[in-house]
């Protein structure tokens, strides 16, 4: 009797147990043939990239360990599965969806190119909650605001048997002409400094993303409330790079935070909520299509923004002159990550303070963070700079001043990136420059020379900011 086979195409799946593909797949065929393909047309980051990298080595070592391979593969994926139909005895194609513009676009042709050609070919949620498009308000359209929203969906999960049923799965060791290595991607380029920085932070794969998990429930979750918008202290889950690339599931997240007692309920709702905008960014995403490059209020295409290329390197490299933003964005340029209130006040500052377009702060962070999604990611810009569907209002501009004192009381955080102000006494820490000159030689310290002035005028810029506002209200 021939063994029929089944093609599982990995993607932001990442992960051998709870992955609805290879259930589905291994109830059909007697081996799965696991693929992985580089498709050169999807956007990717640079950090993203070192972090693929791992992930695959980790993926492929896990599929060894049950004496199968990952095939790798980069190019057109049409054309690198359909050579693989040609030579081997695939009766199934199968996927895990993926919900940006130009996956959908390219998922949906394959999908109905395979099925013509007599393959069974099926796709699931293995990303996602609940899929953009069975998410409907009381009217029948999609909700365009982030509670509502919320409270809905978490309605229906509470309603759901998450539980997925893990069995054995026996894999392929098949071999294809035009199958390639990790190492072939040409991935991260060795000599990076930028990734070399990063590998002392993370550690990707599938079996370090449910210790990640254990890790929060044990020793962290009952402080997420107040440790979600405390950057001097880790109090977060940190699980947003592995939940990026699917090494673990947003439902096993939900399931396994939501049914554990040692929880209290307040802690778990925050937290379960953070869960909910991964899902509200992509549900606006598939209804906002445009929305990595376009503002989903249309009236902010008239919007004044500021061209200022020396602003905005100064941003990049943290050198404007205001701790907090500085620490945040050295944050994120040596872990390839930011803790979520700083994201916000970076955000803010970019936008409103400096008024630079929201895609230059867009770009930057889908290029340097490990978590870089392409749903959370837009959706997060949009929100802080007041353009999304359910953004911060215009006049909420951050006082970085205020917000550093409220969430770094102590200033740990500053000093932990920016260790040019180690030395400087609590109460000058987020605003050096208000130092007198007695003070800065009492401290060998030197604004301007020590650490840079701050490079605009809070007061100033908020003002201009409210006045640009204006312009298109």
């Amino acid at each position: 009797m021939v063994a029929t086979y089944g093609i599982h195409w990995f993607r932001q799946d990442l992960r051998l147990q709870e992955n609805p593909s290879l259930l589905s797949l291994s109830k059909k065929v007697d081996q799965i043939i696991p693929i992985y393909i580089l498709d050169f047309n999807q956007r990717i980051g640079s950090t993203s990239k070192w972090w693929l990298e791992k992930s695959l080595i980790s993926l492929y070592d896990s599929i060894k360990k049950h004496n199968g391979k990952l095939n790798i593969f980069a190019g057109d994926p049409e054309k690198i599965i359909f050579s693989i139909l040609k030579n081997s005895n695939v009766k199934y194609v199968s996927w895990n969806r993926l919900y940006d513009p130009y996956s959908i676009k390219r998922d949906t042709k394959i999908k109905s190119i395979v099925t013509s050609s007599k393959i069974e070919c099926d796709s699931h949620n293995g990303y996602l909650l609940n899929e953009p498009w069975n998410i409907k308000n009381k009217s029948g359209t999609f909700f365009k605001v982030f509670t509502p929203y919320w409270r809905h969906c978490d309605e229906l999960l509470k309603l759901k048997n998450l539980k997925f049923k893990n069995t054995k799965i026996s894999y392929a060791n098949s071999k294809f002409k035009n199958e390639i290595t990790i190492q072939d991607l040409n991935l991260t380029n060795k000599k990076e400094k930028w990734t070399k920085k990063i590998e002392k932070y993370w550690i990707p794969g599938e079996s370090n993303a449910k210790l990640q998990l254990k890790k929060y429930i044990s020793q962290k979750a009952n402080n997420y409330s107040v440790g979600r918008d405390r950057p001097d202290k880790d109090l977060t889950s940190k699980l947003s790079p592995y939940l990026h690339f699917g090494e673990i599931s947003a439902l096993e997240v939900y399931d396994t935070v939501n049914i554990e007692k040692k929880i209290d309920p307040e802690n778990k709702k925050k937290f379960l909520a953070e869960l909910g905008w991964r899902d509200f960014s992509y549900n606006l995403l598939f209804h906002y299509p445009d929305m990595t490059h376009k503002p989903i209020q249309s009236k902010f295409n008239k919007f004044p923004w500021i061209k200022n290329a020396k602003n905005l390197s100064l941003w990049h490299n943290g050198k404007t002159g205001i701790p907090i933003v500085d620490a945040g964005m050295r944050q994120l340029y040596k872990t390839g990550w930011m803790h979520n209130r700083v994201r916000m006040i970076v955000g803010s500052f970019l936008t409103k303070n400096l008024l630079l377009h929201w895609k230059n702060g867009e770009e930057w962070f889908f290029d340097t963070l490990v978590d870089a999604d392409v749903g959370s990611n837009s959706a997060g810009w949009q929100w802080i700079s007041g353009c999304g569907a359910d953004a911060s209002p215009y006049f909420r501009i951050f006082n970085p001043i205020l917000q550093g004192q409220k969430f770094d009381p102590d200033g740990d955080y500053v000093k932990e990136f920016v260790p040019e102000l180690n030395n400087i006494p609590k109460k000058y820490i987020h605003n050096p420059w208000e130092m007198s000159m007695e003070d800065q030689k009492k401290y060998n310290f030197e604004i301007g020379t020590s650490y840079p002035a701050p490079i605009v005028d809070l007061k100033e810029t908020r003002n201009r900011a409210l006045s640009a506002f204006k312009t298109i209200s």
